[in-house]
């Protein structure tokens, strides 16, 4: 996956429709050699992606979710690091794109569009200004790099 590690601090903003509830966060994601670890802050849980698996530890107890399951929450993952990364094979194969005033629009595929409706994203440089996320059930995700 990745040849060096790399970390970034980020806050990130979440809507979820289904409790008409916002929640603001902030922590430093990874991207190390086969996997994605999201630490937040004031938090003690470690998110780790890797093979199609998302697992939360906290302390000793590890819990484990298979994303074959949870294509919304894989594709966050792909979605991020593609973005990250500039790999853009890997966003054309799911989005068209369209950018307009600096900032990239993109709309899905067919093979996602069950379950995410749009993509924006800016970034500047190597860094990432944010990257807003909506998914068809009206929640959303909002990731902007600190730094």
């Amino acid at each position: 996956m990745y040849i060096f590690s790399q970390t970034i601090e980020f806050s990130e903003e979440k809507y979820f429709d289904s409790l008409e509830m916002t929640f603001y966060k902030k922590g430093k994601i990874s991207f190390l050699k086969d996997k994605i670890e999201i630490i937040y802050n004031n938090d003690t849980s470690i998110l780790t992606y890797s093979d199609d698996k998302l697992i939360k530890q906290e302390g000793s107890d590890i819990q484990s979710l298979d994303l074959q399951t949870r294509p919304d929450i894989k594709m966050f993952f792909i979605l991020f690091e593609a973005v990250y990364f500039d790999k853009k094979e890997i966003l054309q194969s799911y989005f068209i794109q369209k950018i307009k005033s600096g900032i990239t629009h993109l709309r899905p595929q067919k093979s996602i569009a069950a379950y995410i409706r749009s993509v924006q994203y800016q970034k500047q440089g190597n860094h990432l200004r944010f990257l807003k996320i909506n998914f068809t059930n009206n929640d959303r995700i909002l990731i902007e790099e600190t730094y």
